[in-house]
């Protein structure tokens, strides 16, 4: 779920490792994380063939991955976490994905060049140090047109606004102390700590096309504001 960086990208991994148990949980109907599958669903298969090719950048427990290939699609998932991938390569009874090891500091993704249709990253870019350099290497990976889908906190959201609020309080000492008698809450609070990437539209198109990627200008998915907002960016056909 991240690349460049040293213990950073420790604490994102050792995060995730301990939420692995009970992520697939969120996915269940009714659970936190249920809206991804449709959400994504729906703007993957809309853009990319039955059987096209997809890569799942900080794939978790497999939910996208497992989903995509059920769809009929040729997927290879990835991850920092090697107890989210045990976790989704235990529920890939079919051996449809392959399911690769990132390190935490990885910076060059162990696929060829032009391999993918598409790339996924479902609350990635977040946690990375320097997205434009992720992006770049999703361009790399990228066939000649195919796209980036990728979800990213919506700073303008009032849970954001919250956020950001509460962000330094989850660094003092008092909080750390705290939170030490309650799992739960030092879990949110390590969230805070490492998700840095906190940016409005212009300036994620902007990282894209840093990364060699267009913006593909999409409508509103509905009228209520959510606290991810979604991006298509595009590999130029030439």
């Amino acid at each position: 779920m991240a690349e460049q960086g040293g213990g950073h990208h420790d604490q994102v991994r050792k995060l995730f490792d301990a939420k692995a148990p009970a992520w697939s949980a969120k996915y269940a109907p009714g659970g936190r994380l249920a809206g991804r599958l449709t959400r994504f669903g729906a703007v993957l298969t809309s853009h990319v063939a039955a059987d096209g090719t997809v890569l799942d950048l900080g794939c978790g427990t497999g939910e996208l991955a497992l989903a995509a290939a059920a769809a009929g699609m040729r997927v290879t998932a990835c991850d920092i976490s090697q107890a989210m991938l045990r976790h989704a390569a235990d529920r890939d009874l079919q051996g449809a994905i392959e399911w690769l090891q990132l390190s935490p500091n990885w910076r060059t993704l162990p696929v060829e060049p032009a391999t993918f249709d598409a790339v996924i990253a479902s609350s990635v870019f977040e946690y990375v140090d320097h997205p434009s350099i992720v992006l770049g290497e999703c361009a790399r990976v990228l066939r000649p047109g195919g796209f980036v889908l990728c979800t990213v906190p919506d700073p303008t959201h009032p849970i954001r606004w919250l956020e950001r609020l509460a962000s330094p309080a989850a660094r003092s000492p008092l909080a750390r102390a705290a939170a030490g008698c309650w799992p739960r809450l030092d879990g949110y609070l390590t969230y805070l700590r490492i998700s840095r990437q906190r940016h409005r539209a212009r300036w994620w198109c902007a990282a894209a096309a840093h990364g060699g990627l267009l913006t593909v200008p999409r409508p509103a998915e509905t009228a209520e504001r959510q606290p991810l907002r979604m991006f298509i960016f595009q590999r130029p056909m030439r």
